[in-house]
């Protein structure tokens, strides 16, 4: 089975926390959302968030056999939270947290889409600022492609992140690379 491939233009962006300082103090009150670490969501409840979210954006690197997947979400450096309004998920994001360079990445991010659209994106990516600066690293990173939902840059600069490099990938269609991973099985 042939993996398809589509182009995406990469944006990374940063924020120091010197600029989360002065942000802090700027920043409004969000709806009452609720954020809960997880630090052992099973596999499976992962997985469903992440192709909730992530399946019609062709994120692909977390479709991982059972073993890979625990290794990368149950690694040490590795925080995951949910957010949710009452007793639903609404949303969630994953932290890497790089202590001995002082940095941490928002790895993943995203609102469920049930939920968009009711001004749940900003609150949140608020939290994830707030988790990610959390440990005290001095910069924290997150990146977009052209292929996430079109508002996410807009929506990170908004927030103060600032891009500081682009390049061009290959990525798996999700499709493609789901349907490879079942016929290896």
């Amino acid at each position: 089975m042939a993996i398809e491939l589509l182009t995406t233009r990469v944006t990374s962006l940063e924020m120091t926390a010197d600029v989360r300082r002065i942000r802090r103090r700027a920043s409004g009150s969000s709806p009452a959302m609720r954020i809960v670490e997880v630090p052992r969501l099973p596999l499976q409840r992962y997985r469903d968030l992440y192709a909730s979210v992530g399946a019609a954006h062709h994120w692909t690197s977390r479709l991982l056999p059972d073993k890979a997947l625990a290794e990368e979400i149950y690694n040490p450096r590795t925080r995951i939270y949910l957010a949710q309004t009452g007793h639903e998920t609404v949303g969630w994001f994953e932290i890497e947290v790089k202590r001995n360079v002082r940095q941490a990445r928002i790895v993943h991010f995203g609102i469920l889409p049930p939920f968009r659209g009711r001004g749940l994106a900003g609150p949140l990516l608020e939290e994830a600022i707030a988790a990610g600066f959390a440990e005290g690293p001095e910069r924290l990173t997150i990146e977009t492609n052209t292929l996430d939902h079109p508002a996410a840059l807009r929506l990170y600069r908004r927030h103060g992140f600032v891009p500081y490099a682009t390049r061009e990938v290959k990525t798996p269609t999700w499709a493609s690379l789901a349907e490879a991973q079942t016929a290896a099985e």
